[in-house]
């Protein structure tokens, strides 16, 4: 529920500022909290090696960076809601994907008939913009950005489990993927315009906070906790309930209803990323 809302806290402040400013905005309030994080580390002579830090570094840039701009970029053209359901729906599919080629593990009939509902929900999700008389360009550059969201946290779930794997600190390399993720944000976000911080609402500076300590504090320490206690698999499922309440904060805050071609879409994308998820489950 955390996350999910989280897209309806950007929508609110994206009508002020732009994607990449606010992704830098709420990632250096983030970061300052994991900051001791990894001072703690240093002191006690954990020292990464050369070869961790780049590959961190390239995490950062693929779940931070890169992520978050696309996101709030499809959030700001698409909407909440719909941009909740694409993100959660097509990550576990396009991470199948990933895994083929980049895991070289097996892809069966499940997974297939769940990655073809998936891109047919995807198809569903976009007719409402191929129905108005003059068509909403922008709703489709949300959409794109939204794929390629999908792809890049597919991409980082399948490389960072090596990572982690390897490290064996999964708090530490959250830290310091959020961090080096903040500090290549910074020089991206000096395209836009610095002083349109000062123009936010207090409601506005609520919903920041609401990303950086509930999203990405609390609700990664939350997801851990649950994975420590639950198989993998039944934590997942629960992520989707995130489109959900995306859709139910959209609709009260900003009086937008999900169209009857979204609900459908919407029906197919989560039907088969649960598919996709179920047939990987592991055999023992």
């Amino acid at each position: 529920m955390i996350w999910g809302l989280s897209f309806v806290a950007a929508r609110m402040v994206l009508s002020t500022l732009t994607p990449i400013l606010l992704a830098t905005v709420r990632f250096s309030i983030a970061s300052v909290i994991f900051a001791p994080i990894i001072i703690r580390e240093l002191r006690r002579e954990n020292i990464l090696k050369l070869r961790d830090l780049v590959e961190l570094a390239l995490l950062g840039f693929l779940s931070i960076s890169i992520y978050f701009w696309l996101q709030y970029t499809g959030v700001k053209y698409a909407g909440a809601g719909i941009s909740a359901l694409l993100v959660v729906g097509l990550i576990p599919i396009v991470t199948g994907f990933a895994s083929i080629f980049i895991l070289k593990e097996n892809y069966g009939v499940q997974q297939v008939l769940g990655t073809v509902l998936g891109l047919l929900g995807v198809s569903l999700t976009a007719i409402p913009g191929l129905l108005l008389d003059k068509v909403d360009w922008l709703f489709y550059l949300g959409i794109l950005c939204l794929l390629l969201d999908a792809a890049c946290w597919a991409l980082y779930s399948t490389l960072s489990r090596r990572l982690i794997n390897r490290i064996q600190k999964p708090l530490m390399v959250t830290a310091c993927v959020t961090v080096l993720g903040t500090l290549a944000l910074i020089p991206m976000s000096l395209t836009s315009d610095w002083n349109l911080v000062k123009s936010l609402r207090t409601e506005q500076w609520f919903s920041i906070l609401y990303l950086s300590l509930a999203c990405s504090c609390a609700g990664y320490f939350l997801w851990n906790l649950a994975l420590s206690r639950m198989e993998a698999l039944k934590v997942t499922v629960w992520q989707y309930l995130e489109p959900i309440a995306a859709f139910i904060g959209e609709a009260l805050i900003f009086g937008i209803l999900p169209s009857i071609a979204t609900l459908i879409g919407g029906t197919a994308i989560i039907v088969g990323a649960l598919l996709t998820n179920w047939s990987r489950r592991p055999r023992g």
